[in-house]
């Protein structure tokens, strides 16, 4: 199982200066580019990697990988619906249900 992506950016729309991630001055980390895709994706740090940070995790939490990568999903949802982008970004649910 992988989690699912919507390549959105919303994430890194929030990130700048948080987590270690240097903000370009509004908020958003400063490795988003102009397409709203990360510049460094190949070499991004763990904790742009939800699979990364699923298995720093996994031993302190009580929920499995999918519970985690839908509550990560709904939380895309909620940042997708904050910043006004477009619905078509929000990958179903039941997608998961398909893996």
């Amino acid at each position: 199982m992988k989690f699912l992506c919507s390549s959105c950016g919303a994430c890194c729309m929030v990130a700048g200066g948080r987590f270690g991630l240097p903000d370009r001055g509004d908020g958003a980390c400063a490795n988003l580019n102009e397409n709203n895709q990360c510049s460094i994706y190949e070499t991004r740090p763990d904790i742009c990697r939800v699979d990364k940070v699923y298995e720093m995790i996994k031993d302190l939490v009580d929920i499995t990988k999918k519970e985690y990568y839908i509550e990560n999903t709904e939380a895309c949802h909620t940042l997708i619906d904050r910043l006004k982008l477009d619905e078509s970004y929000k990958i179903e649910l039941k997608e998961y249900e398909r893996k």
